[in-house]
């Protein structure tokens, strides 16, 4: 029967009938319609991943290719259930992208949920710093209402069809705000900088980085043996550098090394690049790092006139964002220090990769001492696949020392147990890269651009001695010789040079600055010194009675300045 057909059939019956029959057509189109909208995977790829995720987990962005994963229609359901991450970190906690499983334990074995549950983010860095980032990156995290409901989904196995969560949850529009952004505590002993507030613009290319000057006068080497960095959400690296004496020193304040529009400063570039390497002194790209030294083990701060602050923050949230960071440096006694630690770095300056197509870049690097190396961490950009630092040659040759498959927050490996590498030895950065624009991609500063580099913390050997105040003639130890000279001055208001050690200035030598001369007796003297060579011939380390009686004697030979010492 045609459609005039039935049309006149139709038209032909009383009122009631006609319009009875047209509201039951209406509400059984809206119920199948309705039901197809309501179908719960369907709401989470159309409002959820499709308006939060999808643009970045697409074919050809570098965040897909770094994480193997599309969230794009008719792809993100296959490859999200019951499926691996890439993560490392993830699968060897047993995690799957969506598990499948139901209930609280399908929850808790989703890495989908780890990764966008914001109000859980603390729990997040802490407990999984090889997580990477939560999700959406560098926007706003996702409203309470479409969390509940991916949870919902998932708790319910994750079904493909079906409506079963209701779809009133999503209702709730409101946001997880983070805590209000709190300080580090000053440590007990050492030095604390503060960064900030600051105003990070809001650019898909044109990232905001500056040096900070903050002039502070150091006047002897400080020793630190742990470090902490905080930094708010955003940041891409912050690196302290310092000025060691006789380095000239900028003015205070902010330099940027480029404005919003691209345009680079160009002093500002020149300055950065007379800092890095030489100057670096510590650094992280991970918003919270609470590093400490093996035992015996810290890095020294030279004396110096002040340090460069060097925040590079990534704000593609479309609205200006908030910058401040925080870092202490915890610093010991030198008599506590075995080792001294420095910083390093290997790095690969000619990057090439051609457009729209994968490349992988492999370096060798050849140390040029031995070196105890207890800290490594990589550094390159957003076209990132992975990261792999391997030896090269001999019976490890192709032995995996490193992986890292997140360049905005690289894993850090740490190692109370140095790995031992000797002169000569070598090792081989190897990075694949995504190039998924039109243009060549190129080593350079901006996210946009790319590295390949290497950075570890590393000691050789023993602390050098100290410099000695009582080593009055200046041999490198404290001995009958420094004795000698201060006996000769007692009473006199001389310099410390010349034995006067503890209050030049106000009074002349006696018994106090005979106390310090003695506290930093060294005998034969440290393990390198001439008396140290002549073995049993060396003169003894006195006791405190015999420099007590040699004192004694020697002033005898003052009688005058003995009464005025009385």
């Amino acid at each position: 029967m045609g459609f005039r057909s039935r049309f006149s059939q139709w038209i032909k019956q009383p009122m009631k009938s006609r319009l009875f029959s047209l509201l039951f057509l209406l509400v059984t189109t809206a119920t199948s319609a309705s039901a197809a909208e309501d179908a719960t995977w369907d709401v989470i790829q159309h409002n959820i991943l499709g308006q939060n995720c999808a643009g970045c987990h697409s074919t050809g962005t570098p965040f897909a290719a770094q994480s193997g994963l599309l969230l794009t229609e008719n792809e993100a359901y296959r490859q999200l259930i019951d499926r691996l991450p890439k993560n490392t970190a993830a699968q060897a906690d047993g995690l799957l992208r969506v598990s499948s499983a139901g209930g609280a334990a399908g929850v808790a074995q989703s890495f989908l949920w780890e990764k966008i549950n914001a109000p859980a983010q603390e729990h997040f860095y802490a407990d999984h710093p090889a997580y990477g980032s939560t999700m959406p990156l560098g926007g706003l995290p996702l409203t309470n209402g479409e969390l509940e409901f991916v949870k919902r989904w998932i708790y319910e196995g994750a079904p493909q069809t079906g409506s079963v969560v209701d779809i009133a949850v999503l209702d709730d529009t409101t946001r997880y705000v983070a805590p209000e952004f709190a300080p580090l505590d000053p440590p007990e002993r050492g030095i604390q900088f503060h960064l900030g507030p600051f105003d990070v613009w809001p650019s898909e290319i044109n990232d905001r980085e500056f040096l900070y000057f903050e002039p502070f006068e150091t006047t002897e080497d400080l020793f630190i043996s742990r470090y902490e960095i905080l930094f708010r959400p955003g940041s891409h690296h912050f690196i302290l550098y310092n000025y060691p004496e006789g380095v000239a020193t900028p003015e205070a304040g902010y330099r940027d090394i480029r404005n919003q529009a691209g345009f680079p400063n160009f002093e500002a570039l020149l300055e950065l690049n007379a800092l890095f390497p030489f100057q670096f002194f510590v650094g992280s790209q991970s918003p919270l790092v609470d590093y400490r030294l093996p035992e015996g083990v810290a890095l020294r701060l030279p004396a110096g006139s002040g340090f460069d602050l060097n925040s590079h923050s990534v704000n593609r949230t479309g609205t200006t964002q908030t910058g401040e960071v925080y870092v202490n440096l915890h610093t010991v006694d030198r008599d506590e220090i075995e080792h001294v630690a420095d910083y390093a770095n290997f790095g690969n300056y000619d990057i090439a990769l051609p457009p729209q197509q994968e490349t992988t870049i492999s370096k060798t690097f050849t140390f040029d001492e031995t070196r105890q190396v207890i800290q490594i961490w990589s550094h390159s950009h957003e076209h990132t696949d992975w990261f792999r630092i391997e030896r090269v040659g001999g019976e490890r040759d192709g032995e995996l020392i490193y992986w890292n498959n997140d360049w905005e927050h690289p894993s850090l490996l740490q190692l109370d147990t140095p790995i031992t590498f000797e002169e000569g030895d070598q090792i081989r950065l190897v990075t694949q890269y995504t190039n998924n624009t039109d243009e060549t991609i190129r080593f350079g500063p901006l996210s946009t651009d790319e590295m390949q580099f290497m950075f570890y913390i590393y000691y050789t050997g023993d602390i050098s001695p100290p410099d000695l105040l009582s080593d009055l003639t200046g041999n490198g130890f404290v001995d009958f010789e420094d004795l000698t000279v201060l006996l000769a001055n007692w009473n006199k208001e001389v310099g410390a040079d010349a034995g006067n050690l503890v209050n030049p200035t106000t009074t002349p030598v006696n018994f106090e600055d005979l106390t310090v001369l003695l506290a930093d007796w060294t005998g034969p003297g440290p393990a390198g010194s001439p008396e140290a060579a002549l073995g049993d011939n060396a003169v003894p380390e006195p006791s405190t009675l015999l420099l007590a009686l040699l004192a004694t004697l020697g002033l005898s030979f003052y009688p005058r300045r003995r009464r005025q010492a009385f």
